[in-house]
């Protein structure tokens, strides 16, 4: 959601572990840059923190058909700036490059000498959304290929620059380390397997045993 249709008191969803949690916004937290919200969760009584961005609208509001066309006109440009195996993140986009760091409990082991690109705009709202979707207790590497199957689509990958396809890597380790610590918070342990992993674990995939037994 947009952050001028956030309103104190007002009923939204927000995506905690594998569900869509209600929760109604108490207060604005006081801090610079991205606003943060204090909501408590409707079903469990918890308190979390939420951006805007993260806030979704009740089904059937008129800040879910807003939000519906958004989504829609802004699918349409895409398709109409960005051609299948092209790239272009923004008008005459220069990038900026970091070195990368490591992110606990995802990418311990960076090559500092080899540069990424920070996601912004689209880039990093797509990342943000996919990644929203993965169960938290799922490692980093089922994150990626949720990720993988929007981009890599026809082959599209293939036309990014090297520090832009690093920089999307990072940037899925620091959004699914992001929401295993609000599930953590929300929660008070850490992220439980869903059904989905146990059965899938008990039927040979080794990823998801790995996952179910760390």
């Amino acid at each position: 959601m947009r952050q001028s249709e956030v309103k104190i008191g007002g009923e939204y969803r927000v995506r905690i572990g594998d569900r869509l949690a209600p929760v109604t916004v108490l207060r604005r937290l006081e801090g610079r840059g991205v606003a943060r919200y204090l909501c408590r969760t409707g079903d469990t009584g918890r308190e979390v923190r939420a951006t805007a961005a993260r806030l979704r609208p009740l089904p059937g509001t008129p800040e879910a058909a807003a939000e519906r066309r958004r989504a829609w006109e802004a699918r349409r440009r895409r398709e109409s700036q960005n051609p299948p195996g092209t790239y272009r993140s923004t008008p005459d986009h220069t990038p900026t490059l970091t070195a990368p760091a490591p992110v606990p409990g995802m990418v311990e082991r960076v090559r500092h000498d080899v540069p990424v690109e920070r996601l912004v705009g689209r880039n990093a709202e797509m990342v943000r959304r996919v990644v929203a979707g993965v169960h938290a207790a799922q490692p980093w590497s089922v994150a990626c290929r949720a990720v993988y199957a929007v981009i890599g689509k026809g082959g599209r990958l293939r036309g990014f620059p090297r520090h832009l396809r690093r920089g999307a890597w990072l940037a899925v380790a620091e959004e699914h380390a992001a929401n295993r610590a609000q599930y953590r918070e929300v929660m008070g342990h850490g992220p439980i397997p869903s059904e989905e992993m146990i059965t899938a674990a008990m039927t040979g995939d080794t990823v998801a045993r790995a996952a179910v037994l760390a």
